[in-house]
């Protein structure tokens, strides 16, 4: 194995438990604290405000969480409308009642740190 495919291991690794961490705290509905958490670029996008509202609002057509599985999980060093940087995309297959959905959160390396620099859900199966 390569060191650069190593390091991206490594990457993942770490990045999917900066994931895990910061799905706790929304599943807790501590949509304030998955802000302060989240990665500066993040930050520098949508106010704690309207995050709060952003998220609160998307989940509350969810009924409570059943199940969270990780799918898949990438590293990648561009990622569209964002400044250049390492990611990890994580992909969850989440059960909220009887709903399937797709969870993607985006982290970025925030100087040392893994941090969340985007987090969407949808149905499962709608692109």
């Amino acid at each position: 194995m390569s060191v650069q495919a190593q390091s991206n291991e490594e990457a993942v690794e770490a990045a999917k438990a900066a994931a895990q961490e910061w799905l706790a705290l929304l599943d807790a509905d501590e949509y304030e604290a998955t802000w302060e958490e989240a990665a500066t670029f993040f930050k520098s996008k949508v106010s704690a405000e309207q995050w709060t509202a952003q998220v609160r609002q998307a989940h509350s057509s969810l009924d409570s969480l059943r199940s969270r599985s990780l799918v898949a999980a990438r590293y990648t060093t561009s990622v569209p409308n964002a400044p250049e940087g390492e990611y990890v995309i994580a992909q969850y297959r989440a059960t909220y009642g009887e709903q399937e959905t797709v969870e993607t959160v985006s982290l970025k390396k925030d100087e040392k740190e893994w941090r969340v620099a985007g987090y969407f859900v949808k149905p499962a199966g709608q692109q």
